[in-house]
């Protein structure tokens, strides 16, 4: 990542993290400083988003030369896919459109891979060459990196790992096989009226009904984490959402139980929890600003 510096010498970025509820917005200025980061509701058109976004670039203290947009959903170049909690920017061309409104370089990118493109920078990954993250909370999704670059896939959509084969699934077309039985909804249907959280909370206590539970779920992640370690062999895999507030209890049988699953190589990747955050995607974006189709592998 040698260079990226001199990349953005002398001009002004703009990082956007749009996700399902929020929008998080942050400008770096040429001196390499950093206006104060800007949280609002997630807008409810696309009209909104454009006007939004471009109010916040013409607050910034000289014009600005390039964004970075994470958006929660799959994209093809600059334009959006596949966006469940956002649909009316399925299909767009948001990419073309901000930078026709903004006169500006812009590079979009799945949320989860600029969140990984941040942790490689400066958090649970800095200084890898390989790395793979994957997010747990309603669903599961993640990011890919190879040589010190995100692998996006031909379609824009690699890092589904939610699509992972899990046996105890069903065929479904919107809900992946090891998401169904390894996400956040999932460790809240195993726990019934008690709730993925207290779950979690009543296992640290040390309660055996709770902690079987989550021996349960933590053993079905672990598992398809094998998957990923023994077919991929990156340096490290980087596990970021809400198993990360529950790592201490749900991280070791995880991984005993990728051990037991994966290659001789797999059995000694480094699985480390996200460092960055909430602060991660809008980081991301700032660093795929500095970049723009650097990024790209």
């Amino acid at each position: 990542m040698s260079g990226e510096s001199e990349v953005a010498a002398g001009r002004c970025l703009l990082g956007v993290d749009l996700g399902g509820t929020r929008l998080r917005l942050l400008v770096e200025r040429p001196d390499g400083d950093r206006e104060p980061l800007v949280t609002t509701a997630a807008p409810g058109s696309y009209a909104e988003l454009i006007e939004t976004i471009a109010l916040q670039a013409r607050a910034a203290p000289v014009a600005v030369d390039a964004v970075g947009l994470g958006i929660p959903g799959t994209c093809h170049g600059s334009r959006a896919g596949f966006v469940p909690a956002l649909p009316w920017l399925d299909g767009r061309d948001v990419g073309a459109d901000l930078s026709a409104r903004l006169a500006a370089e812009v590079t979009v990118a799945n949320d989860a891979q600029l969140s990984l493109l941040a942790e490689a920078r400066t958090g649970a990954a800095r200084d890898a060459d390989s790395a793979i993250m994957v997010t747990v909370g309603t669903g599961i999704g993640g990011a890919m990196m190879l040589g010190g670059r995100l692998w996006r896939g031909a379609h824009g959509s690699a890092g589904s790992w939610g699509w992972l084969d899990a046996a105890e699934a069903e065929p479904d077309a919107v809900h992946g096989p090891f998401e169904q039985v390894a996400s956040g909804s999932a460790l809240d249907a195993l726990a019934g009226d008690i709730g993925g959280e207290d779950v979690v909370e009543r296992a640290r206590r040390g309660e055996r009904g709770a902690q079987q539970i989550v021996e349960t779920y933590a053993r079905r992640l672990g598992r398809g984490l094998a998957g990923l370690c023994s077919a991929l062999d990156p340096e490290v895999v980087v596990m970021a959402g809400g198993v990360v507030a529950a790592f201490d209890v749900i991280g070791p049988v995880m991984n005993d139980e990728r051990r037991r699953w994966s290659s001789p190589d797999g059995r000694g990747i480094r699985v480390v929890p996200a460092e960055l955050g909430a602060s991660a995607g809008v980081a991301g974006a700032l660093e795929a600003a500095r970049r723009g189709q650097e990024v790209w592998a």
